[in-house]
């Protein structure tokens, strides 16, 4: 009986300590990694550090941190990765340009950004949401996107003529733009509707396993809508905060943008399968996206050296948090 209950209190024990180092990897590898990322720069790199680059820095992560942040829902809910980032932010973009110049409005061209792309990710999320194979969808839905951009605008740039849009991007606090503070309010929000309301843990079940979800009565349909509409917001806001940086938008910009936004969520830790995942982690991947790559500019890499040595980092990041978590776990 003792020898029971030894073993039973040992195995807690392990289990405990296996728990503890999987939260540990969850929750200090990226941020530990992004210190010494910038500890080493500013040591190594001419004018990383300057108030200037890190604002700049920032300045680029807000526009591909909130739409990391808004697709973070789509990923734990076991749905992937939407493929039409792209197409899609410049759609919202040229919207926003549209509509504030007819209205001589920005708020009410963001207005119409962020509902446009809310009614498309309703849209596809009614989509996936029956069953069918989200990146199809997403890739689908993209193609469509950017054929009709570029069909309606015949490819023309696209501005809000003499409206001023430019404001949403410039003003500042503390010498800090504004397009920081709403992807810092933007993170708020999404993690606490992803950790502390009843939508975000059934985007959570319905990632870690979707018949069970199914079994505890959480529809599939309605989550999977939740995720995309979150996904939505971030876009609509993305692409308005994009084009009121450029004071233009065209059917051929953001061409990187897509896989950016993949790699910081991947980054994040944010688990492909489903289940597992945060916002806020997901911002952080999109702070280190683009640091990274500030750091090979500042360097004198071109672009196509840039995205090689990008995609290769985020490749081992992945696998070494992949295989972090995997022996912990054992």
């Amino acid at each position: 009986m003792t020898s029971t209950a030894a073993t039973i209190a040992a195995n807690f024990t392990a289990t405990s300590h296996r728990g503890s180092l999987v939260r540990f990897i969850n929750n200090y590898t990226l941020p530990l990694l992004l210190v010494a990322v910038f500890a080493v720069s500013a040591l190594s790199t001419p004018d990383f550090a300057t108030f200037a680059n890190v604002r700049a820095i920032l300045i680029n992560t807000s526009i591909v941190g909130i739409i990391a942040v808004s697709m973070t829902a789509i990923t734990i809910s076991g749905n992937f990765f939407s493929l039409g980032i792209a197409s899609s932010t410049v759609l919202a973009g040229i919207i926003f340009l549209a509509v504030s110049g007819l209205t001589g409005s920005a708020l009410a061209g963001l207005g119409a950004a962020v509902l446009l792309s809310v009614a498309l990710g309703v849209m596809q999320g009614l989509i996936v949401g029956a069953g069918l194979n989200p990146v199809i969808t997403t890739l689908a839905v993209g193609s469509v996107i950017y054929g009709l951009v570029a069909i309606t605008t015949k490819g023309a740039v696209v501005t809000a003529g003499s409206v001023d849009v430019a404001w949403l991007a410039t003003w500042t606090f503390l010498e800090i733009p504004l397009p920081v503070y709403i992807f810092v309010l933007f993170t708020a929000v999404a993690w606490f509707l992803t950790e502390h309301t009843l939508i975000g843990r059934n985007i959570h079940l319905l990632g870690a396993n979707r018949a069970t979800a199914r079994n505890s009565g959480i529809s599939a349909q309605a989550t999977t809508i939740w995720a995309f509409i979150s996904f939505g917001v971030g876009l609509g806001v993305a692409g308005a905060l994009n084009a009121s940086q450029l004071h233009q938008m065209q059917a051929n910009d953001l061409a990187g943008l897509t896989m950016d936004v993949i790699a910081a969520v991947l980054v994040g830790g944010t688990a492909v399968s489903g289940g597992e995942g945060s916002p806020t982690r997901s911002a952080l991947g999109a702070l280190l996206i683009v640091a990274l790559g500030n750091i090979m500019l500042l360097h004198g890499l071109d672009a196509g050296w840039r995205v090689f040595l990008v995609g290769g980092i985020v490749v081992v990041l992945v696998v070494v948090l992949h295989v972090l978590r995997k022996v912990s776990t054992r």
